[in-house]
């Protein structure tokens, strides 16, 4: 064990440290202490919400680590290591799932198809993880790909999907992205660890009228990484504005009965009532605004389920400086409690 450390940190330290790195690693540093400045719920469900974040930072981490074999600079950690990762993330994924369910049973309703999209995306990122582990030992390789170069460009092809994915869920939910600066900074290290797969093949020097994609270190998937790697960070970018957060909480398929919902407005009477009810200032009508957003009008564009959430989420994550007593949402129950009986449930339930 000592001798092999020892083989590893000498390695490191005959190589320059590289800028690029040390700034992605800081990144990768600084979105893992993103909870303490996102408050505090109950224990549970901070343990379900911790569990998450290990598993998004471990995704995040099997962008950049392991370089391909003829890669400059050379490998940073061993495939061992790379496949130990895969473990990890796959592990807190589903502890994540399971111990938030188990910590509140209304949350199961958001593994149903009629879960809103971004939760969708992450259960679609879960099952993508557990195909990349299974398909990643040396014997499901050799029975899978005829040749190390194939597998590899799956994989990372697999992988960029993988990171569409997760971006969508963590973005979207905004348990600890919240804020335009969080999601750039989570966007910036996505894109960043994806770049970093860009390496030339050790000693290759491009001709002059030679495509620098030559020169990477997938062979002849080079081109084929590359566009796909764009393609990802593309996908990536429009999830830094609010507007696509808003969208990703739309339930693909509607629900047939609605989740109660007490809202109690007598613990809300800080909160000037236009912030909700706009509807109250703009002439659109004095009906309960939830009728009106489930209703068939075109133009609007946002359904109940995504704006009420983006409503109450934002406002307890990043209330008002004047308003006190209250933290983070600490669950599902925490709003639809199984046969509520407040006054307004019968007229606004979700």
């Amino acid at each position: 064990m000592r001798s092999s450390l020892g083989r590893v940190l000498r390695a490191v330290g005959n190589q320059p440290l590289e800028r690029r790195y040390a700034i992605w690693a800081a990144g990768l540093a600084l979105i893992a202490l993103l909870p303490f400045l996102a408050g505090f719920t109950r224990v549970a469900w901070e343990a379900s919400e911790l569990l998450g974040l290990v598993g998004t930072l471990a995704c995040l981490a099997l962008c950049a680590p392991v370089r391909p074999r003829e890669s400059t600079p050379p490998v940073l950690l061993s495939l061992g290591r790379h496949e130990l990762l895969g473990w990890i993330a796959l592990a807190a994924g589903g502890l994540h799932v399971l111990w938030a369910v188990l910590s509140d049973a209304t949350a199961v309703v958001y593994l149903m198809p009629t879960a809103p999209l971004y939760q969708l995306a992450g259960i679609a990122a879960l099952l993508g993880l557990v195909l990349l582990v299974a398909t990643s030992s040396g014997s499901a390789r050799r029975r899978l790909w005829k040749s190390h170069r194939n597998f590899q460009a799956t994989h990372v092809a697999l992988g960029c999907v993988l990171m569409v994915l997760v971006g969508a869920h963590v973005l979207a939910a905004a348990r600890y992205t919240g804020g335009y600066g969080r999601r750039a900074l989570y966007l910036a290290v996505a894109a960043g660890g994806m770049a970093l797969l860009l390496q030339r093949r050790r000693g290759f020097e491009p001709a002059r009228h030679e495509s620098a994609l030559r020169g990477l270190a997938f062979g002849r998937h080079s081109r084929l990484v590359a566009v796909v790697l764009g393609a990802a960070m593309l996908a990536l970018a429009p999830m830094i504005t609010r507007r696509a957060s808003v969208a990703l909480r739309e339930p693909l398929v509607g629900r047939q009965q609605q989740l109660p919902l007490n809202f109690d407005h007598g613990k809300h009477v800080a909160v000037n009532c236009l912030a909700c009810h706009h509807n109250y200032a703009d002439a659109r009508g004095f009906d309960a605004c939830i009728h009106c957003h489930r209703g068939p009008r075109a133009d609007l564009v946002v359904g109940v389920e995504a704006r009420f959430h983006d409503f109450c989420l934002d406002c307890h994550r990043h209330p008002d400086a004047r308003l006190r007593h209250h933290g983070p949402v600490s669950g599902c129950a925490a709003c639809h409690e199984p046969g509520a009986s407040h006054p307004t449930t019968a007229r606004s339930s979700q």
